[in-house]
């Protein structure tokens, strides 16, 4: 019986001995919105802005330095205008030095993923690994790309490869997050564990092992894990809309509802990722807020609306006139 099948089980065994009771969402926690990893995030950017200081040729640096405030901005730390800024700035910096390596064709491949230039986007990505066949990280966006336009075998490909090269075992959440779409939820849960025991204090394992969770329905083990993922996150929203919506798949709605809730007002004040947030509205049936905070994410070119067309979580929504018109807008390739 191998580590990670004995870790799973001890996972399960102390879930199933908890099943009736209702864990709470600590309210600290919740509150905190993040902070710690937002400025985990910054001081990153900061230390590669350092470094760009005192050799401003160190083209290592811009992409460390484009990199972080990616990070910020797909985790839902930073709203585009500020950290999208930010990363173009670096690109145009970098192109001054190095306009042809590969990893510069990947920063331009994410500038246009996010930026919804779709061929774009393709054609630098394309580039970036013909420029270096072992840029694992180039091929990774790569198969995100493939798979937020439909194209899941083409991702799969690209995902073996890596799986074949990633000696350090980098890229498990990476192909955890292809499964999810295809909804092979069983095969998520090694990767998922694996990473938990390679690194058992980053939350990122925990919220894809609570989604795996959460599509095969198994409830309790899914919030539990989300609430793992939530406090070791410290209260990241990312996370906490994946754990709303999973107390709402679970039935218990009046948590769903104390999150969505909380979040509403906070936003008032802070920047939260709108379509994080409707996942939660989409679990108890609050379909018109859920599209209402969809709108909000399609005027802020949100990163979260790029895997809408294979995002089961909007299956409910999915025939709303409102929902095909954002859609449609989005002009994905046929």
């Amino acid at each position: 019986m191998n580590k990670t099948f004995c870790f799973l089980m001890v996972f399960l065994i102390f879930s199933s001995c908890n099943q009736n009771k209702q864990e709470k969402i600590d309210q600290e926690i919740m509150a905190s919105l993040g902070h710690k990893y937002k400025m985990e995030f910054l001081e990153l950017a900061n230390f590669y802005e350092k470094q760009i200081s005192v050799d401003s040729t160190n083209s290592e640096a811009y992409i460390g330095y484009a990199d972080s405030y990616i990070l910020l901005y797909v985790f839902g730390y930073l709203q585009r205008e500020i950290a999208f800024e930010k990363v173009k700035s670096a690109y145009e910096d970098l192109m001054k030095i190095d306009s042809t390596s590969s990893d510069v064709y990947k920063l331009d491949g994410i500038i246009n993923f996010i930026d919804w230039k779709w061929s774009e986007s393709k054609e630098a990505f394309e580039k970036s690994i013909e420029k270096n066949p072992k840029n694992l990280n180039a091929r990774h966006w790569y198969s995100l790309w493939l798979t937020a336009m439909g194209n899941i075998d083409k991702a799969m490909e690209q995902s073996d490869t890596i799986m074949k090269m990633d000696s350090l075992d980098n890229y498990l959440i990476a192909r955890s997050s292809l499964l999810y779409f295809q909804y092979r939820f069983e095969e998520m849960k090694p990767l998922t564990i694996k990473g938990i025991e390679k690194d058992p204090d980053l939350p990122w394992s925990y919220d894809w092992l609570g989604m795996a969770f959460n599509g095969l329905e198994e409830h309790n083990d899914a919030i539990k894990t989300y609430l793992k993922a939530f406090e070791l996150s410290d209260g990241t929203v990312e996370i906490g809309g994946g754990l709303g919506h999973a107390l709402g798949d679970a039935g218990r709605i009046k948590q769903a509802k104390q999150l969505a809730d909380f979040y509403s007002a906070a936003a008032k004040d802070n920047y939260l990722p709108p379509v994080q947030r409707s996942f939660i509205h989409i679990a108890i049936e609050d379909y018109d807020e859920a599209i209402n905070l969809l709108e909000q994410a399609y005027k802020e070119k949100s990163w979260f609306l790029i895997f809408m067309q294979v995002e089961h979580w909007y299956d409910p929504i999915r025939d709303d006139e409102r929902f095909i018109n954002i859609m449609e807008n989005m002009k994905f390739p046929n």
